[in-house]
């Protein structure tokens, strides 16, 4: 007989197979076996009215009364309980129309982000990513999805070439910006759950920041706090400064949002750097370059990138395929040894 003290430390008590009704959802996220997100499924829809809800997404209230058989206000009360836990989100471009997460780190970021959330939780998605995502690394190199977040560089590491376009630019994007929200990131409150990332370069402040309509939901939602534009260039420059990636949704819209990643807690740069899917995130159009002859060797390039592409061997070796473009080497460089040139066209960036 196994005792519960035996099954905690063995996490068998995290194990759930996933529920009939969640089966179609879970083969979507990728994870159609998983006991581990059937527990999660279990914890963030965690009553029979829920369930049900849940299978009659997406919709509006109305819809979703007449698909349920339920109440509209009992519809309306279930809608908010969701939400507010993260686990169903509203279409941006249709106020009170509700759906399924697309995505498994979407569902992710939106469950952690819940001030309410169990430990458990946490506890959860970091086994689910940490162990079970990078099984997913071969399905996903042979489907080859475009991926969902691009790098754009650190802007004064190229504006000397002249060539920073305002589909590049991350102060472009803030100064003009009507509505600016910011929230802590989601991958570092995981990791910080968890027992890690004690070491992360991140400053205190909250770094992941929205524009418009992804603005507006988190606002709705009633988490993270409004900026100004001079509040959000300076959260940038924080960001440089501590050695951040930028990293945008991976397409040109109005409305956009800003991850400031690090290589300790943020999991595309675990798929990256460890999982070995490379295509996690899409490059900017630039790549750095060093000139050996002004290489003095001394490391703080290798410290500052994020995509571990930098060794020391007397001078900096670069691997040039594992280069983002994102410009932090170059920005610290005390010799001006490195620049980031543009490799890639305008037509690198996606549309839609």
């Amino acid at each position: 007989m196994i005792d519960n003290r035996s099954k905690k430390l063995s996490g068998e008590e995290d194990m759930m197979p996933v529920r009939e009704e969640f089966k179609p959802y879970a083969m979507k996220l990728g994870f159609p076996e998983s006991e581990t997100i059937g527990k999660i499924f279990s914890i963030l829809f965690d009553d029979e009215d829920s369930v049900r809800l849940a299978r009659a997404l997406p919709g509006s209230f109305q819809e979703l009364s007449d698909r349920t058989g339920m109440p509209l206000a009992t519809v309306r009360d279930l809608v908010e309980k969701l939400k507010w836990r993260g686990a169903i989100g509203r279409v941006l471009a249709k106020p009170d129309y509700y759906r399924l997460f697309p995505a498994m780190i979407e569902l992710r970021d939106s469950s952690i982000m819940n001030p309410d959330a169990p430990v458990e939780l946490f506890t959860l998605w970091d086994k689910l990513i940490h162990e079970e995502m990078p099984a997913l690394v071969s399905l996903l190199k042979a489907l080859n999805p475009p991926p969902m977040m691009r790098v754009i560089p650190i802007e004064r590491s190229v504006e000397s070439q002249g060539r920073v376009l305002d589909i590049d630019s991350a102060r472009k994007l803030f100064k003009d910006a009507a509505l600016i929200t910011a929230i802590p990131c989601p991958c570092r409150t995981q990791a910080r759950k968890v027992g890690k990332g004690k070491d992360c370069p991140a400053p205190a402040t909250a770094m992941c920041m929205q524009i418009g309509q992804f603005a507006e939901a988190i606002l709705d939602r009633g988490l993270g706090e409004r900026l100004t534009n001079e509040e959000a260039l300076k959260r940038l420059g924080e960001a440089e400064d501590a050695g951040l990636v930028h990293l945008i949704r991976n397409n040109w819209k109005k409305d956009m949002f800003m991850c400031n990643c690090c290589s300790c807690c943020c999991t595309g740069l675990f798929m990256i750097n460890q999982a070995g899917y490379a295509a996690s995130y899409a490059p900017s159009r630039f790549r750095v370059k060093l000139d050996a002859e002004l290489c003095t060797g001394c490391g703080i390039c290798e410290d500052r990138c994020q995509f571990h592409a930098i060794k020391m061997n007397g001078i900096a070796l670069i691997d040039l395929e594992k280069c983002y473009g994102c410009g932090n080497c170059v920005i610290k460089c005390p010799v001006d040894a490195l620049i980031l040139e543009e490799i890639r066209p305008e037509t690198h960036i996606r549309i839609t």
